[in-house]
């Protein structure tokens, strides 16, 4: 698999007097791109606490990186890092970074991305001649917020899969929502309590020392971000506008306190998919049937 770091300054979308870049990665397959249209781009967006590693983690075994898996599978991967997460920047004061801002800096780094590919800027990813790129989006978690904000807002991509995001009021498990959402009134940039959200982050068959390397790497999320994800509703209308392909999909524990109906806030997708994953918690892309979950993603966009 070939990596490439990506920046972007994406200061002209902001308020702020101070340059505010987005950084990312752009995954490939080692061997030539097929022939066959199209091209496939998909688009990941993390959650909180996490940055665009969550599909590529470099400090675990190679067989947890979702990046590696759909490469072998002939997609190219971009995984950003949010604005105001991972080596992106983070701007002051934290409370003018709204969604709106976030979902334009990740739409212009998509189509950014896409441009720059169709234009040969990279030698070693060139694509195959009159050759078509189809970007799809992937959100989890508070990507998955970010994912349908984007595309109500932006029409980003041609698919969206959304994983582990929830329109009804968020289950967190043993995490009361009402006193976390008190404990953000302070704004900025704030660490999670991984450790209060383990069982509900993982199953008991995940390996101890796995968690704690990923732990180790957790990073900050903006307030803004969490007061939105916390607050049911906060992208129903964006949900209401999308009307391509939507695939929504859950491990056994996860945000949903009933995933049967989150396809209803979704009523004019043009297909609408509900997919349950056994054996996996909220981190999908940790949990002991992650291939599973990725077979099911890679299944779904070929069929769509």
């Amino acid at each position: 698999m070939r990596q490439i770091k990506l920046k972007w300054d994406v200061s002209h979308l902001t308020p702020y007097s101070v340059p505010v870049t987005l950084s990312g990665s752009l995954f490939a397959p080692d061997q030539k791109l097929a022939i066959e249209d199209p091209i496939e781009l998909l688009v990941c967006l993390h959650g909180g606490s996490c940055s665009g590693e969550y599909f590529h983690p470099s400090y675990l075994d190679a067989s947890y990186s979702f990046a590696r898996f759909m490469t072998d599978h002939g997609y190219l991967v971009l995984a950003l890092d949010t604005l105001g997460m991972g080596n992106s920047s983070r701007p002051e004061p934290e409370k003018q970074l709204t969604l709106e801002i976030i979902a334009a800096a990740s739409d212009f780094a998509a189509r950014q991305t896409a441009a720059a590919l169709q234009d040969g800027q990279w030698p070693q990813l060139q694509l195959p001649p009159h050759s078509k790129l189809r970007l799809s989006g992937l959100g989890h978690s508070m990507g998955g917020m970010l994912s349908v904000y984007q595309q109500g807002r932006f029409k980003s991509f041609e698919r969206l899969i959304v994983a582990g995001w929830s329109n009804l009021p968020l289950n967190l498990g043993d995490t009361d929502v009402t006193e976390v959402q008190a404990s953000l009134s302070a704004g900025g940039y704030i660490p999670t309590d991984r450790e209060a959200m383990r069982g509900f982050f993982h199953l008991p068959d995940v390996p101890e020392d796995l968690i704690e390397r990923d732990d180790q790497h957790a990073g900050l999320t903006p307030v803004t971000l969490a007061l939105a994800a916390l607050t049911p509703g906060a992208v129903t209308k964006e949900a209401d506008a999308i009307n391509c392909p939507v695939l929504l999909l859950y491990g056994e524990v996860d945000v949903s306190p009933d995933p049967q109906r989150e396809t209803s806030f979704y009523p004019h997708a043009s297909d609408r998919t509900i997919t349950l994953i056994g054996h996996a918690a909220h981190m999908h892309n940790m949990a002991s049937s992650r291939l599973r979950v990725w077979q099911t993603m890679d299944s779904w966009l070929q069929e769509h």
